[in-house]
């Protein structure tokens, strides 16, 4: 939170007019608009100024602002009525909206996914939308939030809590790019515009000052005559109201081939919604073509990258990840081979490309916002599509132990051949990025399923990764314990396969899905929480001393698992002995070891205190060998060894689902 403060005070000293230019938001269509008319009549009617303040309650607030509201959307209807019919056409070309306000203020919006209440909102409605208080809002309908606070020097607690509100739009609109909000402090009103990299946020427009009016009415009547693009609605989507999905505009081409060719998918379900207020808003959709020429489901997966040349990305020195270039490489390597194992393949992929005018414009930062890649204080940032298939689940619905080591077995063959083959190093393992194929009315009942890694977004060419630059990446509890140090060395496969290990140590311990947990050891799962619940280095810590001995990882880990689970304690245990016990590079902690026993441990204490006295420090202390780097001298032997602990366990699973099978058929015949 104090970098989200630290952040607004940098932000709140520029003008939000300043990002923005006649050709971006503010359209030529207000030319006719009587503005001075419009102040005035709404200076002399809505009653705002310091006096209407003083002692009034953040519930009464809400009522005066939603009057001067309406006011503005009043005079934007008027205007529009009072044109002649070629002039109104030229306008309507814009397709101009009201802005008007909901009904109530302090209350709960459907689609929230907390308790909090917002204390208003606006919504964008169509013009001939007759002037008045809206129904209760939802979250999927609200244009902008507002927040009130009855004192200008409640500013920054306003915008805080304007940007724990807002993550909801994006939650419930599949089709925001970008959103709006209002920090309404006294008589203050301060707009916000919510990026994909922090929040841009106007200087105070002030109703007890005719500027202060002017500015504001300008924003509300600009608002009123902006193309959906431009408040930050994605034209490339068009809801279906039928069966309340999505038809999307897909580029058919990447963009190298500078064609303007695009295909129609129409949405059959959601699978991942943008929830976060900031990042690369990923969304993922289940679809099939719109045309009908193929019955195949795909997944698109809409998101805002950074893009691969470092150049635009502003950040000099690191590698972009681009997920667009790794699929492709993929599905060139292994299309149309038996390579035994699934793979994500990419249909199409490329820049989401909308149209203004005769004209197709590529989405991206600098059409939204006015900053370019030659903006180096601003992160430049690409929307993107990507069609890919097979299409898969989540892991959770796995039926039993053995599927669940199918699934596994699968992915890290997959995650081996892209790394070999590829040279594509995957670097966020982890339970969401892991799907089950199931091979539904296949006649063997040795495979039912399949495993499918997915989500190359943080992916990296082997050769591209620079050392030294500590930079990490992946979902907390299941990141390496060098991820999670920002180790300075290069990162490696041993890196994911110990993200498998600590995946497999918490699918185990709280079960693969809620119907297939007994119980939890709460000791267990107080030493497992730590692997989410701190900070990064906190975090390396404790997997450093869960995994320095089988003693500890025993102890402290495999205590915990599930009762039925006996094929995933051998296969962490063999994952584990790989990793950790491989000779040359024992244990997780730096330095030589003492090793306790009943007889010596006293001795050993006595010796570590000897040596502090003398100014020596203890062996735990020093700066020797980490086993962890070591053991990348080793580091084809332990691959080979990890890939023979997944194939042995899914060989496992094969004998022991043959022994149920000849079970089932005897007790069938003896019915």
């Amino acid at each position: 939170m104090a970098k989200i403060e630290n952040g607004f005070n940098r932000l709140a000293e520029k003008d939000i007019y300043s990002v923005f230019d006649d050709e971006m938001v503010f359209s030529d269509n207000t030319d006719s608009f009587d503005l001075d008319r419009a102040v005035k009549s709404t200076l002399r009617l809505s009653k705002l100024n310091d006096k209407a303040f003083q002692g009034t309650s953040e519930a009464r607030m809400y009522p005066l602002f939603r009057d001067f509201v309406m006011l503005v959307a009043f005079h934007v209807q008027s205007h529009m009525n009072s044109l002649g019919a070629k002039q109104r056409a030229g306008v309507v070309k814009a397709n101009p909206h009201l802005i008007l306000p909901y009904s109530r203020g302090d209350f709960k919006p459907e689609g929230s996914d907390d308790r909090t209440k917002i204390d208003g909102a606006l919504a964008l409605c169509k013009l001939s939308t007759r002037v008045g208080l809206q129904d209760a809002p939802k979250y999927k309908d609200v244009f902008a939030i507002q927040e009130l606070k009855r004192s200008k020097r409640d500013s920054q607690e306003a915008l805080i809590q304007l940007v724990e509100y807002t993550r909801n739009i994006y939650a419930n609109q599949d089709h925001r790019r970008f959103a709006w909000g209002l920090a309404m402090c006294g008589t203050d009103v301060r707009c916000c515009l919510f990026h994909h990299d922090g929040v841009r946020v106007s200087p105070a427009m002030d109703f007890a000052d005719i500027d202060g009016i002017r500015r504001l009415v300008t924003l509300l009547v600009n608002w009123s005559f902006c193309s959906l693009d431009r408040l930050g609605y994605d034209t490339t989507m068009e809801r279906i109201r039928v069966s309340n999905g999505w038809q999307i505009s897909c580029p058919s081409h990447d963009d190298k081939s500078k064609r303007n060719s695009f295909t129609q998918y129409v949405t059959t379900g959601t699978i991942m919604n943008a929830s976060a207020l900031f990042g690369r808003h990923t969304r993922c959709y289940l679809a099939k073509r719109k045309d009908g020429r193929s019955d195949e489901s795909v997944v698109i997966k809409d998101s805002w990258s950074l893009p691969r040349d470092l150049k635009k990305s502003g950040k000099q020195g690191s590698v972009v990840p681009d997920e667009s270039h790794n699929l492709r490489l993929i599905t060139e390597k292994f299309s149309g081979k038996d390579v035994g194992f699934s793979y994500p393949q990419t249909i199409s992929s490329g820049s989401v490309k909308f149209k203004n005018g005769s004209k197709y414009v590529t989405d991206d930062t600098s059409v939204i916002y006015g900053y370019d890649d030659g903006d180096k204080e601003h992160m430049y940032r690409v929307h993107r599509r990507i069609v890919i298939t097979p299409v898969g689940h989540f892991i959770k619905p796995v039926r039993n132990e053995a599927e669940l080591v199918f699934v596994l077995a699968d992915a890290m063959e997959c995650h081996n051949a892209i790394f070999t083959e590829c040279g594509l190093l995957h670097r966020d393992i982890s339970v969401n990025n892991i799907l089950v194929i199931r091979n539904e009315g296949k006649s063997s009942h040795r495979r039912p399923v399949r495993g499918l890694l997915i989500d190359f977004d943080h992916a990296i060419s082997v050769d591209q990764q620079v050392s030294g630059n500590g930079a990490r990446s992946g979902t907390l509890p299941f990141m390496s314990i060098h991820n999670l140090e920002g180790a300075r060395g290069k990162r490696t496969a041993l890196d994911d396969w110990e993200s498998l290990l600590y995946l497999i140590c918490w699918l185990a311990t709280f079960g693969i899905n809620s119907d297939d947990r007994d119980g939890v050891d709460d000791e267990i799962v107080e030493e497992i929480d730590k692997w989410r619940y701190a900070d990064m280095s906190t975090i390396a810590r404790a997997k450093r001393n869960h995994m320095d001995s089988f003693a500890n990882f025993n102890r402290l880990v495999l205590s915990g698992f599930q009762g039925k689970y006996e094929i995933l304690k051998v296969l962490a245990i063999d994952i584990y002995n790989a990793l950790f016990q491989h000779k040359g590079c024992e244990g997780a902690f730096h330095g030589e070891r003492e090793t306790a026993t009943a007889s010596n441990k006293y001795d050993i204490a006595i010796n570590k205190i000897v040596k502090n006295m003398q100014g020596i420090q203890s062996h735990n202390s020093q700066p020797g060998s980490d086993p962890l780097i070591s053991r990348d001298n080793y580091k084809p032997q332990i691959l080979e060894n990890l890939l023979e602990a997944t194939r042995d366990a899914a060989k496992a699973c094969e004998k022991l689902l043959d022994i149920i099978s000849k079970e089932d058929d005897k007790e069938n015949a003896s019915n």
